[in-house]
């Protein structure tokens, strides 16, 4: 397997207190599917953590979600040398969509995200 296009522990997020510091640091994007959040570090790789709430349906909805999207952010990392704490939050409306349209959800927050660090300057 391409190592670039691996999803390993390292690059999750596992503790609380780092859903919490990218919650209270970093910046917030809304898409139609999910809030993605998003927090520069200093660990070398960019780290996903997602979160499903229970309204959004039973174990089995919410797991296709999050094995999806995990998915996605495995062949969409981020391509920018800064590396990113990301959590998504899923939206009830994730459930319905097209594989395809979270795709696009999750690309275009990444460019609003790249944008936004442009602007403020960050190299």
């Amino acid at each position: 397997m391409d190592r670039e296009r691996s999803f390993t522990a390292r690059e999750r997020l596992h503790k609380r207190r780092q859903y919490l510091e990218v919650y209270a640091n970093g910046a917030k994007i809304q898409c139609p599917h999910f809030v993605l959040y998003a927090l520069e570090n200093d660990c070398g790789c960019h780290r996903l953590g997602i979160t499903v709430s229970r309204k959004i349906g039973k174990a089995v909805v919410r797991n296709r979600i999050k094995r999806r999207l995990r998915e996605i952010f495995r062949n969409n990392k981020p391509q920018s040398e800064a590396t990113f704490d990301l959590v998504l939050n899923v939206r009830k409306s994730a459930a319905r969509a097209a594989f395809e349209k979270l795709r696009t959800d999750f690309r275009d927050a990444l460019g609003r995200l790249e944008r936004a660090r442009q602007l403020q300057g960050t190299p």
